[in-house]
Formats: C-alpha cells, structure tokens, sequence
C-alpha cells in the first residue's frame, strides 16, 4: 500500500471524526441558515465552520494537497498531479437543519481526479465508513459488501430528488413512479452520501440520483466499489466524480434496475 496514500487515510479518519463531534454537538444550536443557489439549496453556519477547519488541518499537515469543498470551491493551486480532497462538510444539510439525525462528514482522497480513498462519517450513528483503492471496504473497522438480493420486488431502492427537483423534475417522477410495484420499498433519506455507503453496506439495494455534485458522490461511489458494487453514470457511458448522475447497486440487480430506469 502506498506509504502517501496511507497517511492522508489516517489523517481523514482522525480528521472525520473531529469534525462528526463539531456537527453533533451544533445540531441543537444552529446561528443560522441560509439559501445558496435555490430556495432548496442551503447552508448553515456549522458548514462552512466545518469545512473551514478541515481546510485549516489538510493545509498544514500536507501543504501540498487541494481542497475541493462544498462551500469554498477549489483552491486556486489545484494541478492534476496534485492530492485533491474533495469534501463536503454535512451531507444532509437539510435534515441537519431541522435536527433530523441522518447527515454526516464526507471526504475522498483523489489523484488526477479519481478517488484513491474515501472516508464518511455519521456521528449520529457513530459510523465510519472507509475504504482505500483496491484494499476493500469497511464499517467500524469490519468488511462490508452490497447485498446479495436476487430479485429487484425483493428490493428496497434509495433516490434524491431535491437537486433535481428544478431542472429534472419530469424525469425524477417518471423514475419514481416506474418503480412502484416493482420494489418492496422505495425510500428517501436525504444524504446520498449515506444512500452510497447503505448500498455498500447491504443496508438498501440499490441507489440513484440525479444532479449530484463530486462531493456528493466521491468517497460513497469508492466504497460501493470496494465493497463489490457497481457505480455507473445515468447520463454517459463512464461514471467519473464530474458526472452528473449516479446508479450504485450490485451486480445481480444492476440490469434490471438498469431496465425500470430505461423504460421510464
């Protein structure tokens, strides 16, 4: 295992953890809230404090590294050949912000745009989620691997909706109604980073969404895969963390999700 790698992975579990404690014990005492790029868009003051100390700690312990972030952008030093840590500092905003305890700390590790490890914490259920190209990929130091349901009606399927409420929104109700009937159940949580790591877990079935940015999807699209998923791009041919949809399942249900989806 790279020596490099290893001790950026170690750093954002530490890091995850630090900050999943900053979310927790801020969910009863928001300053404020406020809209960014729609009225479904939002940001609280934990965000951007969040997100402000991990840019702090990933700047001094490796001066070298970029930070992409959900509330800050990427910094200007960003090359291909640099670290970059694409972070969101409280997947689940929404539900944050009506103490609704499902949200949680997302970071991956990429080089030249792919991740090479990722890292999300819940702290509500003090989850850690993690994985490492190649190595596998655990829950609270144990192997987790996506479910082995054979038949989509035995399925429980997660998708979103919030994003693409504005720009998709016949798409996503054609998508939703398709698979009525078709599931056992149909669920909305309100983190896709969370939905990602559940498929990767066995926890729900299937997962997809649309409109979804890099922070969004980086460390979850890795850790499905290292736990024998498959993550691919609705809209393309070849799932990268720029696409702007994602279809994480297993391989036993990925051509009949695949199916429901094309036939909507």
């Amino acid at each position: 295992m790279d020596k490099e790698v290893l001790l950026r992975f170690e750093f954002a579990k530490g890091l995850a953890y630090e900050l999943g404690n900053i979310i927790k014990e801020n969910v009863k005492s928001l300053k404020w809230t406020k809209t960014k790029s729609g009225f479904y868009d939002i940001v609280t003051n934990v965000d951007v404090e969040v997100e402000r100390r991990l840019k702090e700690r990933v700047s001094l312990a490796f001066p070298n590294d970029v930070v992409f972030g959900e509330e800050t952008g990427i910094d200007e030093k960003a090359t291909p050949d640099n670290y970059m840590w694409v972070v969101d500092p409280i997947d689940g905003t929404t539900n944050f912000s009506k103490k609704v305890p499902h949200s949680c700390v997302s970071i991956a590790i990429t080089y030249k745009t792919k991740p090479i490890a990722g890292v999300v914490y819940d702290p509500f259920m003090d989850e850690l989620f993690e994985a490492i190209k190649g190595e596998g990929a655990f829950l609270n130091g144990k192997r987790i691997s996506v479910s082995d349901t054979k038949n989509l009606e035995d399925a429980v399927v997660n998708t979103g909706y919030q994003y693409s409420a504005v720009h998709m929104r016949d798409k996503v109700l054609k998508d939703y109604e398709a698979f009525f009937g078709k599931v056992r159940a149909l669920r909305i949580f309100g983190s896709a980073v969370l939905d990602l790591c559940y498929v990767a877990a066995g926890r729900i079935d299937g997962f997809w969404e649309y409109e979804l940015k890099p922070w969004d999807m980086a460390a979850g699209a890795l850790i499905v895969e290292e736990s024998g998923g498959i993550v691919m791009d609705l809209l393309s041919e070849n799932f990268t963390i720029y696409s702007k949809s994602i279809l994480a399942t297993s391989p036993t249900l990925l051509s009949q999700m695949l199916k429901v989806l094309k036939e909507a």
